[in-house]
């Protein structure tokens, strides 16, 4: 049988530094790792000398949970500065459990870890990822702007415009720009690595798309399904797709009557698979939009290339009114 080493020697051999403490919190055992880190003597760290060794900002916080543990006879961690033997200050996380023998409390035994190069790492990434950001925020503001700019030298040259049709598809361009900067400006307000509720999006845009186009007469009837939830990335191209949809409609559709309903319905129609739907009930396509033909409305054009962007299948039926079906995975 092997020889087994003495408890005294694991503990001045194990990978953390340890120590123990009387029920009066006063220390009365550090390993060799702890008195190899500080390069202090056993006898200069005993009892209450240990402090000496935490960074003077960190005592009192220091001191403080250490006695509420003690008082309360509870586990406690804390991370704190103490200094190497070469003068540094370095992070430890301290865990301490309280000691009990035959039913009584006889203090509490505790282990460090330095974690400086963890902290370091963590708070490298955090100024990167804030220089991320700021700089995705300084290139959204410009965009915006950009897109700003481009609605407004669109509506000069539309009331500029001697043909009748220029100046509409001209206003349909800087409607359609606004728009799609709106779906944007919502969605880069949210992290990037964030899901979204698909629901609440696209009734926001379906109805924003109305506003603005500026049909009064003209309703949107939601049966949105809750916490149907996307990633960023997905939702975005959904949401413009419904843009592109609900303005088409309200454009198009009702041109024989002033009032009419574009539908907009979310659902699940199989575990794992989302359903989108815009319909109106209008005078339907004409034979040039259901050929999908250069003479056809822009948005038409735009709608397949938005659902490959989210991975979606979709489907378009023009009998009867217009409406559009996309199939897309979801969680």
């Amino acid at each position: 049988m092997a020889a087994q080493a003495e408890p005294s020697l694991l503990v001045d051999y194990a990978p953390v530094m340890l120590w123990q403490a009387g029920p009066d919190r006063a220390r009365t055992f550090f390993n060799q790792p702890w008195l190899d880190f500080t390069g202090r003597p056993l006898e200069a760290e005993l009892g209450f000398g240990w402090i000496g060794g935490v960074h003077p900002e960190d005592r009192a916080r220091c001191e403080q949970v250490c006695e509420q543990g003690f008082a309360s006879r509870a586990p406690f961690t804390l991370d704190f500065r103490l200094r190497r033997h070469d003068g540094e200050w370095r992070w430890l996380l301290e865990t301490a459990r309280p000691l009990c023998q035959d039913g009584q409390f006889t203090g509490f035994l505790g282990s460090c870890v330095d974690i400086t190069d963890m902290r370091q790492a963590m708070e490298e990434r955090r100024r990167a990822l804030a220089e991320r950001e700021l700089l995705l925020a300084e290139l959204h503001h410009r965009v915006k702007n950009n897109a700003q700019a481009t609605t407004s030298f669109l509506g000069l040259q539309a009331s500029r415009a001697t043909s009748p049709e220029v100046a509409a598809a001209l206003r349909g361009a800087a409607t359609r720009v606004m728009l799609a900067t709106l779906v944007q400006d919502r969605m880069f307000r949210i992290a990037e690595n964030a899901t979204i509720d698909l629901g609440t999006e696209l009734l926001a845009t379906a109805r924003a798309a109305v506003d603005v186009v500026g049909r009064p007469g003209i309703v949107i009837e939601a049966d949105m399904e809750q916490d149907l939830l996307l990633p960023v990335s997905q939702a975005t191209p959904l949401a413009l797709i419904v843009n592109e949809l609900v303005v088409n409609a309200a454009r198009h559709a009702f041109t024989d009557r002033p009032a009419g309903t574009i539908r907009v319905a979310l659902r699940r129609p199989a575990p794992g698979l989302g359903e989108l739907m815009v319909a109106d009930d209008g005078i339907g396509l004409p034979e040039a939009q259901k050929r999908n033909t250069p003479q056809g409305c822009l948005g038409l054009h735009l709608v397949p290339r938005l659902a490959r962007q989210a991975h979606a299948s979709l489907r378009l039926d023009v009998d009867g009114g217009t409406k559009a079906t996309l199939r897309f995975a979801c969680g």
